[in-house]
């Protein structure tokens, strides 16, 4: 084990456990159904921690080699991790077609910036474009998030509980990544292997909030007024719809007029 402090090893191998069991709560209570971007996101991310770790144990994680077949698979990581992203979103929009158009035009957008900015701040080198990407989306997910549920609060969206904490989780994890990949690694070389153990236990955090929140069967998604007693929502049900059903049906026209011009 001289390629990999012990301290980041038992890190390592206990994310790796929480991380193998939200797999198998996911699979089991059958979450991957209404989840299926999420359930590929763990997937791909415990499949590049258990094919990288031979690796580190021999050479570190500072080798040419193990560097350059993480930074490879970390892509397929960021490409799975965005399309979880996508899902939340589409879980509390998805039913008005209308604001979904125009959600879904926005995520490619900020897509496309991060992919731009990766490129031309990297000097054509694939590692730090990798990296750029990173950041740049974790930094995108930040700001979608609290995007998302502040428009979630004002229209009065009800989000299943399942899906704050799956956004939550990733909250927290994109903001410690963001701090630490910006500021605290280049500030602070020499704590190193300090602030990967860090990194680990940001991520490990995360998973176990998941796991929380999927380790028991889930309601049906679509359950919407039992959640509010039958007084309270038949006084702010109408208000609540006619907001959302105007700005859906204003989007809605926006989209259509658009397709006629072209």
């Amino acid at each position: 084990m001289a390629g990999i402090s012990k301290y980041v090893l038992w890190v390592w191998a206990l994310n790796v456990a929480v991380e193998l069991g939200l797999l198998l709560a996911l699979a089991s209570r059958k979450h991957y159904r209404n989840y299926p971007a999420f359930f590929s996101y763990i997937c791909v991310d415990l499949l590049q921690a258990v094919v990288l770790l031979p690796g580190y144990l021999r050479w570190g994680f500072s080798a040419a080699l193990t560097e350059r077949f993480a930074w490879g698979t970390q892509g397929i990581v960021i490409f799975a991790r965005a399309w979880a992203i996508a899902e939340i979103c589409w879980h509390l929009l998805g039913q008005y077609s209308g604001i979904w158009a125009l959600a879904r035009r926005i995520l490619l957008f900020f897509a496309f910036l991060v992919a731009l900015y990766s490129i031309l701040t990297a000097g054509w080198q694939w590692d730090q474009t990798v990296l750029k990407a990173d950041l740049g989306l974790e930094l995108t997910i930040g700001v979608v998030i609290v995007i998302l549920f502040l428009f979630a609060r004002y229209y009065e969206i009800v989000a299943d509980p399942a899906l704050r904490v799956l956004a939550i989780g990733f909250f927290l994890f994109s903001c410690f990544t963001v701090v630490n990949g910006s500021i605290l690694q280049h500030k602070l070389k020499q704590y190193e292997d300090l602030w990967r153990i860090l990194g680990i236990l940001a991520f490990l955090a995360s998973l176990s909030l998941w796991f929380s929140a999927f380790r028991k069967p889930l309601p049906v998604l679509a359950s919407g007024p039992a959640l509010l007693p039958g007084d309270v929502y038949r006084t702010l049900a109408p208000e609540v719809n006619v907001r959302l059903r105007r700005l859906n049906e204003q989007l809605s026209k926006l989209g259509r007029s658009r397709k006629h011009r072209s």
